[in-house]
C-alpha cells in the first residue's frame, strides 16, 4: 500500500513544543535512527531546515528532548516523608521515564541539560538530601554519586531495551560459553553463570539502588 504523505506545515506554524511531541513519538520505536532530522521532517510535515528555526544544531534538541523527558518522570512527584522514600521514587520515576523513550536516552541522558526538568530534579534530590541531614558540601557529592549511577545506568539499560532479543541472545551465548569452562579451574564461575544470566536489568538495577541507599545511610551513620 502506497504510504499517504504527510502535509507540508509552515515552518511558522511550528513550535519548539510540536517539534518535541513529534521526536518523543519518534523516539519511543526501536528505530536506531529515528531522530535524523529528515525523519523528523517528515513526522511533523515540515521541512527537515525549518527545525533550525528553533534548535541551533541537533545537540540543542537532544537536551531539549533529555530535559522534557526529566520534566515527565517529575510529574506527580512528592517528597516522602523520609529521605530514603524520595531519593527512591527520585531514580526510579526518572529512569522509568528515559527507558520509554531509550533514543532519547543513549543520546542524551549523560548529558546536562541545565533546563527546568533538571534543576526540578536536583532540587528534589538536595532537598531530600538535606532532611537526611547532609551538609552542603555532602550533599552535593552524594548527589553527583546518585545522579551519575542513574543516568548512567539508565543509558546501558536503554541499549539494552534497544538491542531487544539480541541481549537475550548474548545471555545465552554466555551461558553455553561457559560450559565449555574448565569448571575445576573456576568452579564459581561456572557453576554461577546461569543466575548470573538470569538476573534482569530492572531488578540488577533495584538492587544496586538498595546497596547505594544503604551505604549512604550508614555514611549519615558515620
Amino acid at each position: 500500500m502506497k504510504e499517504t504523505p504527510v502535509p507540508r506545515r509552515r515552518a511558522q506554524g511550528l513550535g519548539r513544543d510540536i517539534i518535541i511531541d513529534a521526536c518523543l513519538k519518534l523516539a519511543g520505536g526501536s528505530d536506531a535512527d529515528a531522530l535524523s532530522f529528515r525523519k523528523i521532517g517528515k513526522a511533523i510535515g515540515a521541512d527537515p531546515t525549518a527545525l533550525y528555526r528553533h534548535f541551533a544544531d541537533k545537540d540543542e534538541l537532544l537536551l531539549a528532548l533529555a530535559d522534557r523527558v526529566i520534566a515527565v518522570g517529575m510529574e506527580g512527584y512528592v517528597p516522602g516523608p523520609r529521605w530514603e522514600e524520595s531519593l527512591r521514587d527520585l531514580m526510579l520515576r526518572t529512569r522509568a521515564s528515559f527507558l520509554r523513550y531509550p533514543q532519547v536516552a543513549t543520546l542524551a541522558a549523560l548529558r546536562v541539560t541545565r533546563q527546568k526538568g533538571e534543576l526540578e530534579f536536583i532540587e528534589a534530590m538536595l532537598a531530600a538530601l538535606e532532611l537526611a541531614g547532609f551538609e552542603r558540601r555532602e550533599a552535593a557529592l552524594v548527589y553527583r554519586a546518585c545522579g551519575d549511577f542513574m543516568l548512567a545506568w539508565t543509558g546501558f539499560s536503554a541499549g539494552l531495551v534497544l538491542l531487544g532479543e539480541q541481549s537475550a541472545q548474548d545471555d545465552n551465548a554466555w551461558v553455553r560459553s561457559y560450559a565449555k569452562v574448565s569448571e575445576q579451574q573456576y568452579p564459581l564461575a561456572v557453576s554461577s553463570v546461569a543466575l548470573m544470566a538470569g538476573v534482569q536489568d530492572e531488578e540488577n538495577y533495584r538492587f544496586a539502588l538498595d546497596l547505594l541507599l544503604g551505604g549512604i545511610a550508614a555514611r549519615l551513620g558515620n
